[in-house]
Order: structure tokens, then C-alpha cells, then sequence
């Protein structure tokens, strides 16, 4: 098992590179313009390679020994000690100019999550946990929502907009989905979903199709903050559903997407 000081010292780290990299992209909003397409409705921006890899620069110059898992740039030595980043979760936000785009920070050992950094550039909001502290927006403690009326929430439905052939499924839960909550959202950013179940602003989240990279940071921020995620393979472990919600529901979400 790692040492504490040795996952704050990461923590620390993760927060000041974090907010170097959303300063960067404050700054540079022209590289929102420069556009590729990786495959179905996925894209890849300047900024998201630029960004990436002054993450990546400064995390190996700081802890030269750990592992790399990044969106853009793949896997890269150690897997049991490694940093699992996405430089833009929510990169079509992001060239729309639409705000909730994030920069997810996440880093891993042995005993899985050790530590999460969830920055929202344009709205000056950092949520963080480490691994048995609790999670945190802006220094301030937060928790998921229990103990309320459920019907009188707010769920995060995403639309497989990558995966257009699993549209009925999803579309069938979703009418379940209102059973329970008042309303739902789609923000575009798997990891600041995930950090609005966390602090309340939702009660749950559901998403299919994802990867590591989005979703790392914002699940140990969620469970540090008292929540419940469940992570299903999909496409032979290719990729993930994320089911998350405030403890006390999680297993009448599960239910819904059983």
C-alpha cells in the first residue's frame, strides 16, 4: 500500500498542475477552433493535446516512476501506480463554448482510486477527494444528497449519441428513469456528473459507454462524498456503463438498468 504523504503529496500536485492547465486553456481559446474527428461524434481538439501534454510533461518530471493512462495519448508504463487523465472531458462543450467542460485528474495504486481532481475552468470550480478524507469543492466538504424526496430531484440521463444502436434501450430506462426523479439533464462531462451527484446538485447519474479516463477522478470524488457507483463492462470490457447515485438509491437505480 502506498503511504498517505506519498498520495497528498500526488493530491497537492494535482491541484496546482490542474490549475495550471485550466489557466492555459482560459488563455488559448483559439485552439478550440482547430477540430478533428476521432470517430462517431468523438473529437479531438488542440487544446486537448496541448493540454494533455503539459499534464504529462509536468506529472513525469514530478514522479518520474509512475504510469500514464491519458485520452489521447494511450497507456504508458507502470499500471498499478498511474495517472488516469482526460485533459478535456467535454470537448464538444468545450468548442461550443458551452461551460461544462473539466479537466479530470485521477491517480491509482494497488488498492485502487487514491486520489481525484475535477477542475471547471470557466466556472472556477475544483471538486477533489483522496482516497478515506472525504470529498471537496473549493476546500469545502460536500456529500451527496440522502435521506429526501427522490421524485423532487434531478437525474443525469446521457443519450448514447456514440453508440446510436443502443438509443431504444436507453430511451426505455429513461421512461423509468422519471418514475423516480422530477427531471433530467445531460451536461456533456461524465466527470462533472459525477461531482454534481457528489455535492447534491443531482441524486444520479447514468451513462453508457465510457471510459476510465472520463469517469476515474469523478467516482472516488462521488464515493469519497458518501455516494454508490457501479461500473458494468460493455463490448467485452472495451468500455463501461457508469450507474451512480446517492447510497441511499443506488440499488433502486440498479434496478432500472438491470
Amino acid at each position: 500500500m502506498m503511504e498517505k504523504a506519498e498520495i497528498q503529496k500526488r493530491l497537492e500536485f494535482a491541484l496546482k498542475v490542474s490549475k495550471e492547465a485550466s489557466a492555459f486553456l482560459l488563455s488559448h481559446s483559439a485552439l478550440s477552433e482547430r477540430v478533428e474527428q476521432k470517430n462517431v461524434n468523438d473529437f479531438v481538439t488542440e487544446a486537448d493535446k496541448a493540454t494533455e501534454s503539459l499534464l504529462f510533461t509536468s506529472i513525469k518530471e514530478a514522479f518520474p516512476l509512475d504510469g500514464w493512462y491519458g485520452e489521447e495519448s494511450g497507456k504508458k508504463g507502470e499500471e498499478k501506480r498511474r495517472w488516469i487523465v482526460d485533459p478535456i472531458d467535454g470537448t464538444v462543450n468545450y468548442f461550443c463554448s458551452f461551460p461544462n467542460f473539466t479537466i479530470s485528474i485521477a491517480f491509482e495504486d494497488e488498492d485502487g482510486l487514491a486520489l481525484g481532481v475535477v477542475t471547471v475552468p470557466s466556472q472556477n470550480e475544483t471538486f477533489w477527494a483522496m482516497r478515506g478524507e472525504g470529498a471537496f469543492l473549493n476546500g469545502k466538504r460536500i456529500n451527496t444528497k440522502e435521506n429526501c424526496d427522490f421524485s423532487r430531484t434531478l437525474a443525469i440521463l446521457v443519450p448514447p449519441h456514440r453508440r446510436h444502436y443502443l438509443m431504444n434501450l436507453y430511451l426505455e430506462r429513461m421512461r423509468k428513469f422519471y418514475d423516480i426523479f422530477t427531471d433530467a439533464r445531460s451536461i456533456g462531462s461524465a466527470a462533472l456528473s459525477l461531482c454534481y451527484v457528489a455535492s447534491g446538485r443531482c441524486t444520479s447519474y447514468y451513462e453508457m459507454g465510457i471510459f476510465p479516463y472520463d469517469y476515474s477522478a469523478g467516482r472516488l470524488i462521488l464515493e469519497e462524498a458518501g455516494g454508490k457507483v457501479t461500473i458494468i463492462d460493455r463490448d467485452g470490457g472495451e468500455s463501461q456503463d457508469v450507474v451512480a447515485s446517492s447510497s441511499s438509491i443506488h440499488q433502486k437505480v440498479l434496478e432500472v438498468v438491470s
